[in-house]
């Protein structure tokens, strides 16, 4: 992409006003539409006197009217803040007093007394979207004086992280990490051996998440249409790849490739798919090879983070090929441009090949400076990187360091486990122990606690063996279907912790 992206959505929104943009609820919804709430958003902007450089929140949902606000505001550069739709009142209210933003844009549903009070509590234009012809946006609270949230030159995006290991942080994303992350996708795209064709992206990530925005982006700056589910669900998901046959661009997070090989949903309705993405939260490698079989359709593993506003390593179609079998279990391989190493903890050295340290990336579209990173990672002799776990996750046991993941990783293999998360709960003599949440495989023989504990026993050192289960029908997880490690960490300390 060679434009800027305010450009790109200026040309979007200013396109043939009857050509159909987004389908929602299965109803093909026109241009013009998504121009006029962009507009409508605009002129209040300019009526409460709102400055062009004040950053504007938005209660992200993955419905049109907040495509549409997307959209817009990117067309006129905009700094956005993105805020979760699915908290607590309170949570939102003591976001928008916190912030201080001059204006914050949601659905009515999310504009209860307790959030207008804190809206009105610091100044915060209230704006909400509304079904009525001719007037898309209605103010809930009128602007106040502030004291309001400060500008942030060249910041397109202040967006939370996943918070899948503890409170969510707010990373901001500039218009040129943005645009620099825009293009790389054409490359990887192009690298998949799928270039961008004509049926729609089907949007099932969540919007205020890095994986929903940049996907989002992308598709819609190239051109492409937008197939908008609000949530994933194995049926709409499988209705949408049916009916427009997409080639390119096609991406499931690990627990939703799960679902669909669960849902035992038939080869032909994915055979126009050549090769599926996949990122977010760690693949099993056995899941892989399943659905791979099954489906006959390669698994691109790619690895990023909200900070590095997308994708860092990858698979290449090329790559699958040769070292399909080899490597699996990696998350692939730099991006163009981008370079990683391992480094020792302690003293940042970089460690040789094979050896598992703390990962460092440097991408020159986020920092001239190598960046460390929390996650523990393996770069093999042919630069495959391997995750090996979160240093921040580590459990400390009486001064013995464990890896969780490599915990659940093991558990993971016992023919009834499903899938497991280990977390460190509290304890008063060690500090904290390993605890493990587990999920059964459905119709399986169910192990019990001490059954679980002696598979352990068996395969690792005695310090890594977690010292409760807990079974569940299904692991907690974040919107965008990443296990959620406060939430697991909660319930074991409820259920244990005095």
């Amino acid at each position: 992409m060679t434009e800027g992206l305010d450009a790109a959505f200026r040309a979007l929104l200013a396109g043939d006003p009857e050509d159909v943009l987004v389908e929602a609820e299965g109803r093909w919804l026109p241009r013009g539409r998504f121009a006029e709430v962009a507009r409508e958003i605009n002129a209040r902007l300019t009526s409460a006197g709102i400055a062009e450089d004040a950053p504007i929140g938005l209660i992200a949902r993955n419905r049109p009217p907040h495509i549409a606000a997307l959209f817009g505001l990117l067309a006129e550069r905009r700094t956005i803040v993105m805020l979760h739709a699915y908290q607590a009142a309170e949570g939102l209210a003591a976001e928008l007093r916190r912030l201080r933003l001059a204006v914050v844009i949601g659905a009515a549903e999310d504009w209860g007394e307790e959030v207008r009070a804190a809206a009105r509590a610091v100044g915060t234009l209230a704006l909400a979207f509304t079904e009525a012809a001719g007037a898309p946006v209605s103010a809930i609270v009128e602007a106040g004086k502030g004291p309001h949230h400060p500008p942030q030159p060249g910041v397109a995006i202040q967006m939370l992280t996943s918070g899948t290991t503890g409170t969510p942080k707010r990373v901001p994303i500039s218009y040129r990490m943005l645009e620099d992350a825009v293009a790389d996708a054409g490359l990887a795209t192009a690298q998949a051996g799928t270039p961008f064709n004509v049926a729609p992206y089907i949007q099932f990530y969540p919007l205020g998440n890095i994986s929903g925005l940049y996907g989002l982006i992308t598709c819609a700056s190239h051109g492409q249409r937008i197939v908008l589910l609000e949530r994933f669900s194995v049926d709409a998901w499988v209705r949408a790849v049916e009916t427009y046959r997409p080639t390119t661009f096609v991406s499931l997070p690990p627990a939703a490739i799960r679902m669909v090989l669960d849902a035992d949903v038939p080869p032909d309705a994915l055979r126009s798919i050549p090769a599926m993405r996949c990122g977010s939260a760690p693949l099993d490698p056995d899941l892989q090879r399943r659905f791979e079989q099954r489906y006959g359709i390669p698994i691109l593993i790619n690895y990023g983070a909200t900070e590095f506003c997308g994708v860092v390593a990858n698979w290449t179609i090329d790559d699958h090929r040769v070292f399909a079998e080899a490597k699996r279990g990696s998350v692939g391989r730099a991006r163009p441009g981008i370079r990683l190493r391992a480094v020792d903890p302690a003293d940042g050295g970089p460690l040789p090949p094979g050896e598992i340290g703390q990962l460092e990336i440097l991408a020159p579209r986020l920092s001239e400076q190598w960046v460390r990173t929390t996650d523990l990672a393996l770069i093999d002799a042919d630069g495959f990187l391997f995750l090996k776990g979160r240093a921040d996750s580590m459990i400390n046991r009486g001064g013995f360091k464990i890896a969780p993941d490599a915990v659940a990783d093991m558990l993971r293999t016992h023919p009834a486990v499903r899938e497991a998360v280990v977390v460190g709960i509290s304890d008063a003599r060690l500090g904290q122990v390993p605890a493990a949440i587990v999920e059964f495989e459905p119709g399986s023989d169910r192990p019990s606690e001490a059954e679980l504990a002696g598979f352990a026993r068996a395969r690792l050192a005695a310090q890594m063996v977690p010292v409760r289960f807990m079974v569940v029908e299904s692991l907690p997880r974040t919107q965008s279907l990443k296990v959620d490690r406060g939430a697991a960490r909660a319930l074991l300390e409820r259920e244990w912790v005095a």
